[in-house]
């Protein structure tokens, strides 16, 4: 099976996003479960967290457009969305806030190289993508279950460029 260019860039934001939080700001990784994907029915049943979550919601890009005319280069923008679902409301926003200006570090994200399964999850940097921006926002729920009290939202923008006959 081969690996798709949008599969690199979003294991790569992942990724970054995880890393920036647990090594370089020093949140417990015993408070804050990440998920590869946000499964609501996980949480049926539950009247009450044990822990804070951060799960990766949609992504969906731009439909990309030629960087330069004459060639193949493309540039493409992608939109992630990871959802925080909190303990509390300072849970919650904290941690939204802290993706935020975590992702927003240097304006860079490393673009891994995911392919080389033998160095998961140190995977080498094979480019950057660009921050185009960032932006985190509480999710209001009418009527909400126990787990819907604290969710907030944080969206990664970034920009990919590449030749497409290479991808």
């Amino acid at each position: 099976m081969a690996i798709t260019r949008e599969d690199y860039v979003e294991q790569s934001v992942q990724t970054y996003a995880r890393r920036q939080l647990f090594d370089v700001k020093g949140y417990p990784e015993e408070q804050i479960e990440f998920l590869d994907s946000f499964d609501d029915n996980m949480f049926d049943g539950q009247d009450a967290l044990n822990k804070n979550f951060v799960a990766s919601g949609f992504d969906f890009d731009d439909d990309g457009r030629q960087a330069e005319l004459g060639s193949d280069l493309i540039r493409r923008q992608y939109t992630f969305e990871f959802f925080v679902i909190g303990l509390s409301s300072v849970w919650g926003k904290n941690i939204a806030q802290a993706i935020k200006f975590a992702v927003e570090h240097d304006g860079l994200i490393p673009l891994l190289d995911i392919a080389d399964a033998a160095s998961a999850p140190d995977w080498p940097t094979i480019d950057q993508l660009v921050l185009v921006g960032v932006s985190a926002n509480r999710v209001i729920v009418q009527d909400p279950a126990p787990w819907q009290r604290h969710i907030w939202v944080t969206r990664v923008r970034v920009e990919d460029e590449y030749h497409a006959r290479l991808s």
